[in-house]
């Protein structure tokens, strides 16, 4: 969808400036994990896990909040300095977003795991750490929803870039915002187009003005808010899909509890017969006492 006013130059993968890219996201993938989620974005595959609240270390204890660790994992090879400071940038940003003060001594560990990268990756990897924070039930303050956006030499601001447009591109910025508030079915306030644009976090490379930031802000934020109401629309698709597979389970359990209650009492018709019938046999050295004696011996 169209965030925002906008060049009309199409892009390389046809889209217009402000458009996003498709996006796509399951919940519950990984079963040890007390949440995750596989966040896409096109060409750009992140898979989140997170582990807690729960009890850590005492030297990385803190009497006070939930502590946040976060753990990058490159698609390939060993972690370098850039996502060693990317685990910086995103638990600085969690710690904004967490109820942290709900949890003091405790922790969680967020895992994330590079699938596939093609631009936008920072937003990518946000993203999904939302994702599998909301599946682990975790409280937050309101729904993370990041996006990056670029400078394009002749084009102007783009949305969602992949890796040739970041290439390319003058100056990137990853926004992130927290959205909350608002009526059931209505924008959140700070989304409306009258409102300022609050950024979270910031991450930028390049050059640019400040009235290029100002309109990257804005666009951010109006590409985030894509991003908020896909959030609201999965997870309206997950939890029917739940209340799917719950009446399934119900439908299930009823079933085998009827079909045990008829087997079990085939089995007692069964049992009571094969007494009636080994009553009848003799038994040595016994008359017909001995012979009841022999019918609970068979029994057993």
């Amino acid at each position: 969808p169209a965030l925002m006013a906008a060049p009309s130059e199409v892009r390389a993968d046809g889209r217009r400036p402000a458009m996003m890219r498709q996006l796509t996201t399951e919940r519950g993938l990984l079963t040890r994990a007390d949440g995750s989620a596989r966040w896409e974005q096109d060409g750009s595959v992140v898979l989140a896990a997170v582990y807690g609240p729960r009890t850590i270390q005492a030297r990385k204890e803190n009497t006070e909040h939930l502590a946040i660790e976060v753990n990058y994992r490159p698609a390939s090879g060993m972690q370098t300095s850039m996502e060693r400071e990317s685990e910086m940038v995103l638990r600085r940003t969690l710690e904004q977003v967490v109820l942290t003060s709900l949890h003091p001594r405790l922790g969680i560990t967020v895992v994330v795991q590079i699938v596939s990268a093609d631009g936008s990756l920072e937003a990518c990897v946000a993203n999904a750490a939302c994702a599998a924070l909301i599946d682990a039930g975790v409280p937050m303050r309101g729904v993370l929803c990041a996006a990056s956006c670029a400078i394009m030499p002749g084009i102007g601001l783009v949305a969602d870039p992949t890796a040739d447009e970041e290439r390319a591109a003058t100056a990137v910025a990853t926004m992130s915002y927290c959205f909350r508030g608002g009526k059931a079915g209505e924008a959140p306030p700070m989304a409306l187009p009258e409102a300022e644009a609050e950024v979270l976090q910031t991450t930028s490379n390049g050059s640019m003005s400040e009235e290029d930031f100002l309109g990257l802000a804005v666009l951010g934020r109006d590409a985030a808010f894509s991003v908020f109401e896909f959030f609201k629309a999965s997870a309206k698709r997950f939890h029917a899909s739940k209340e799917v597979e719950i009446e399934g389970m119900a439908r299930a359990a009823k079933e085998a509890a009827a079909r045990s209650k008829e087997l079990g009492q085939g089995a007692g018709f069964r049992r009571t017969f094969g007494g009636s019938a080994a009553s009848n046999k003799p038994v040595a050295g016994g008359g017909g006492g001995g012979g009841g004696g022999g019918a609970l011996q068979t029994a057993t």
